[in-house]
Order: structure tokens, then C-alpha cells, then sequence
């Protein structure tokens, strides 16, 4: 296991140069063309104020090895229209991968009377794989695990992450003909003309060297 671990780290400290895919998150796509400062507010009470590290069992060191969504609390957007649902989206904007961000968790579909999200809200339920619903009730897309959430999980070598949580307010509710099969793309297609809020919060992650 130790080479493994070394192997990991030297190509985790050759493609370092490669992250800070800032331009290819969620808030620059057109669907945000009017709106492009926040008027929410985003922060997560367990970890801390933006900028903090994720708690080790929000990530890959959690003792399931995946990790889970950190507690996460907003407010309303502050504008005249009503909130008719909420979009949440994790992104790892960093990953070794030219002009590519890792979405570690898409959620759709949030009643507007919800504010909060804990890491029950994004256990699958019994028939996720086809219906692509939480026990929350709420709509996800898949990552590339097939998983409706994973936690953070940089590289060993490839020094600290960034995962920016975004929550995004629409006037309207996203229409799909099959919801079940709806992809992030079509998401950020959708959102175009609804979005009248939205706020981030980010959480750090640097993986350490196995003990």
C-alpha cells in the first residue's frame, strides 16, 4: 500500500499546475447573466465561515470512505419575486483535469420552504438508481460515482481543494419530461430566466498522508 501511496502523491505533485477551474462553475453560465453578485446568504454551522476546512467526515477520511454533505443553512434571496424552488451544487473546482469541475453533489427540486440541508437529506432512497430522488424528496443528479452526494476526496499530492457550495433561488419550477434522466447540463438550461438568487459557501480539503 505504501508504494501505491507514493504513486499517488508524485502524480498528485506533477499535475499541481492543473486546477482552479474558476470560469467553468455553475454561476457563469448564462442562466446567471442578470444576476451576477449573490443576494443570499450561505454558511454551514458545523464548519465554520467560508474558506474552512471540511470536517474529516464530510470527506474521504469519513470511516465510510465517502464522506457526507456538511450542514448547510440560507436565507431567501433579498428581491421582490418568490422563491418557487431551490437548486443545491457542490463543485470541486480544482481536480487535475483540464477546464473540468467535479460536481460532488446536484440537488434539485428544493421546496421553497426549505432553508437548511444535513446529510440525511442526501441518503438515496430505496429506488434512487431509478427514480433519482433522496429521502428528502428531493431530485439529483448523479456524480460520476452514481452516487446523489460524495464527499471531498483531492488527490493525495495535489494539495488543497476547493468546494464551493451553491445554492440558487428560481422563480419558477424546472420541467423535465423525464426528471429521472436529467443531467446537470440540462439543469443549467433550464435555470435560464428563473434564477433570482443565489450564494456560496466554500470548504477546504487537503488530503493528508495515510497513517
Amino acid at each position: 500500500m505504501a508504494v501505491l501511496h507514493y504513486l499517488e502523491f508524485i502524480i498528485g505533485r506533477l499535475l499541481y499546475p492543473i486546477r482552479s477551474h474558476d470560469s467553468a462553475q455553475i454561476i457563469h453560465c448564462p442562466a446567471f447573466k442578470d444576476l451576477p453578485e449573490p443576494n443570499m446568504t450561505l454558511e454551514s454551522p458545523e464548519a465554520g465561515p467560508s474558506g474552512s476546512k471540511l470536517p474529516l467526515h464530510c470527506t474521504c477520511k469519513a470511516s465510510d470512505g465517502k464522506g457526507c454533505l456538511p450542514e448547510l443553512r440560507w436565507t431567501a434571496p433579498n428581491c421582490r419575486e418568490q422563491v418557487k424552488e431551490y437548486v443545491l451544487l457542490c463543485e470541486d473546482l480544482d481536480p487535475p483535469i483540464p477546464f473540468f469541475v467535479f460536481h460532488h453533489g446536484l440537488f434539485w427540486a428544493i421546496p421553497a420552504s426549505i432553508t437548511k440541508a444535513e446529510a440525511a437529506n442526501a441518503h438515496p432512497e430505496e429506488l434512487a438508481k431509478i427514480s433519482r430522488l433522496t429521502v428528502a424528496g428531493w431530485r439529483f443528479v448523479p456524480n460520476v460515482l452514481g452516487l446523489p452526494y460524495v464527499g471531498a476526496g483531492a488527490p493525495l499530492g495535489h494539495g488543497k481543494h476547493r468546494y464551493v457550495f451553491t445554492i440558487i433561488a428560481l422563480n419558477a419550477s424546472l420541467k423535465f419530461k423525464a426528471p429521472e434522466k436529467a443531467s446537470k447540463k440540462d439543469i443549467k438550461r433550464a435555470m435560464t430566466g428563473k434564477v433570482i438568487g443565489w450564494a456560496q459557501w466554500t470548504g477546504t480539503f487537503e488530503k493528508p498522508w495515510p497513517n
